[in-house]
């Protein structure tokens, strides 16, 4: 298991951890929080191959005439190789997340989440989504979809070819190939004005992993209001103080300034329903009130040996099978031997 820190990981990929890191101060069992952790690592996978990507295209020349990428055919193959793998890391991700929804309920307003589909899976989020808010996000990801299906299932499809596309200091691989006998294209492709061409640009890799972070914030986001806090109270790295609180303490008590102001109209306060105020005041002292039982503890990471975040350390080493590779069985027992005694 990898145990994240917020010291030692990239901007990027700290916003992705912090926006799964509510799961922390929630008391599930080890098998949910497994299944936190398994999505925080294939997350952390996509953040590095976009990253890789990105550093890849870096290296590519310019065009002397006009503003856009120009590579050499290994750098196209290149370029091919490493968008499949970040797809084919999106489809995995996705997966991580189902399983988490299948595990833990933490939407339990609607119908219960397809695990087995990724199809169904994203269907699903239009379904149980309040406002319009993900709406672009889930799009995104649909397409990304639709890309990884068309790109690592050619025989589905009427042969096709593929290139690169580049402008601003950008590169993505496009496939493009003529509609079959009658007229399909794939899923999510352009099609010419002429009608004899389709093409399927790559989804941009930064708008996959803003999607994937407005999904984590919305799917653990409310997870400490359905879950009781651990029995042990303890306290993290992500937020300043200690617990997974103070934005939205914060919000609220902006909120309540402004309800409570001169300036807002009266017709306006005329509309706000009559507990609402005092439901702020509840969830501010609540926050107030937990804050003052981290600061006692005083800050360690949220993070045991085990790796799995806010879970007691298991009673014996954990020996794996044997037919996993030596290096697992090298891993678990450095944790084991970290553990304080």
């Amino acid at each position: 298991m990898i145990r994240f820190m917020p010291s030692e990981i990239s901007p990027l990929l700290r916003r992705h951890i912090y926006a799964t890191h509510n799961a922390d101060h929630a008391n599930l069992n080890p098998a949910q929080h497994m299944a936190v952790q398994h999505y925080r690592e294939q997350i952390a996978r996509l953040v590095r191959k976009a990253e890789t990507y990105s550093k890849f295209v870096a290296t590519v020349g310019d065009s002397p005439l006009i503003r856009e990428k120009r590579p050499s055919a290994d750098q196209q193959d290149i370029a091919y190789e490493l968008t499949q793998s970040f797809f084919d890391q999106v489809y995995a991700t996705l997966s991580a997340l189902a399983s988490v929804h299948g595990r833990i309920r933490l939407l339990p307003y609607g119908p219960e989440p397809p695990t087995k589909s990724n199809d169904k899976f994203l269907s699903w989020w239009d379904v149980v989504l309040e406002g319009d808010w993900l709406k672009e996000h889930i799009l995104t990801l649909k397409n990304a979809r639709d890309f990884r299906t068309v790109f690592v299932h050619p025989q589905q499809w009427p042969i096709f070819d593929w290139g690169t596309v580049g402008h601003d200091g950008s590169l993505s691989v496009f496939l493009h190939g003529a509609p079959s006998s009658n007229g399909r294209t794939p899923p999510g492709s352009e099609t010419s004005p002429n009608g004899r061409e389709w093409r399927f640009i790559a989804p941009q890799m930064p708008e996959i992993l803003s999607a994937f972070e407005a999904l984590s914030t919305a799917s653990f986001g409310p997870i400490i209001s359905l879950f009781p806090l651990p029995a042990d109270e303890e306290t993290c790295l992500w937020e300043p103080d200690g617990w997974g609180s103070s934005i939205g303490d914060a919000a609220a008590q902006t909120i309540r300034t402004l309800l409570t102001g001169d300036d807002l109209p009266w017709y306006t306060r005329r509309l706000l329903a009559p507990e609402l105020l005092s439901d702020l005041d509840h969830y501010i002292d609540a926050m107030a009130a937990l804050r003052r039982r981290a600061a006692a503890i005083g800050p360690r990471a949220s993070a045991q040996h085990t790796g799995i975040p806010a879970v007691q350390p298991l009673p014996e080493p954990f020996v794996p099978h044997s037919a996993i590779e030596p290096r697992s069985v090298a891993v678990r027992s450095a944790i084991s031997s970290a553990r304080p005694g």
